[in-house]
């Protein structure tokens, strides 16, 4: 081989480093704008640990705010209605049996 093919050959060969080191740069750098994104601070200005927190007040009774406690006061307002449905229901039924027999 001559110098001249040696010397294009190391060109060639540094510039395929170079390429490949930039992809792999930009692949990295994709990935930690991406980490940065959803571990990182949010549009509005949270972290993750804030957020989370959020999440963490939802999902335990704390006095009336969570989910857990707002499902709990529906679920009572239902059975609450349903005993109530079933005493006018028993009132009715013995109404018009009382009617059907006078």
């Amino acid at each position: 081989m001559s110098v001249t093919g040696e010397i294009l050959a190391f060109v060639l060969l540094i510039l395929g480093v170079v390429t490949g080191a930039s992809a792999l740069a930009y692949k990295i750098y994709k990935i930690a704008k991406r980490l940065e994104g959803s571990v990182g601070v949010d549009s509005q200005g949270r972290t993750l640990s804030e957020r989370m927190s959020r999440v963490e007040h939802q999902l335990w009774p704390n006095g009336g705010d969570s989910l857990a406690d707002q499902v709990r006061d529906i679920d009572n307002c239902a059975r609450d209605t349903s005993v109530e449905v079933r005493l006018i229901r028993d009132l009715l039924v013995s109404i018009v049996e009382g009617r059907g027999k006078a």
